[in-house]
């Protein structure tokens, strides 16, 4: 009887540490399913901020500040798309200097429409207004632009980029 007496605590105790050890071995893993999805919601968030300020330097247009604004445009972009950029800045500059453009927007909202799974491309849809004033026409008249972009996104360096940005009605 004193035999079956110690195995009973024995098994009990190992079942026990047994339980321990299962059970933290599932918050284990809990947590790291929790660490992944926290990360991945911020990457999310970061794509849609990256596409907001992207979306809102093509919007902040001023003769007086052509320059840097355009800077704005060109450092948030990549690809075909900075080069394009780059390569009529010439052309945006002289027209938006001529008529003395003064263009303010209002971005009205944007959201993420998808991601990779490796989070490396995401697509942001973005909902912006802007009001163009051209000082240097003869007819002074103010004009209510709508935008609505659809934004392809690749992450470079750690960092969200515009490849693309589609007009979208």
């Amino acid at each position: 009887m004193a035999r079956i007496r110690r195995e009973a605590p024995r098994r009990l105790n190992l079942a026990l540490l047994a339980l321990v050890l299962l059970l933290g071995a599932a918050a284990g893993w809990v947590w790291t399913l929790r660490a992944s999805a926290l990360a991945r919601e911020a990457d999310e968030a970061d794509a849609v901020a990256a596409a907001s300020t992207h979306a809102v330097s093509l919007m902040s247009l001023d003769h007086r500040t052509f320059d840097t604004a355009f800077r704005g445009v060109v450092s948030t972009s990549t690809g075909e798309t900075r080069a394009r950029y780059e390569r009529d800045q010439v052309a945006a500059r002289e027209a938006v200097m001529k008529d003395k453009v003064l263009q303010t927007g209002v971005l009205r909202g944007a959201g993420l429409a998808s991601m990779n799974a490796e989070g490396t491309r995401a697509q942001v849809l973005v909902v912006a207004d802007v009001l163009v004033d051209f000082t240097g026409r003869k007819d002074d008249r103010l004009e209510d632009r709508f935008y609505r972009w659809r934004m392809d996104l690749a992450k470079e360096n750690g960092r969200w980029l515009v490849a693309n940005a589609e007009l979208v009605s």
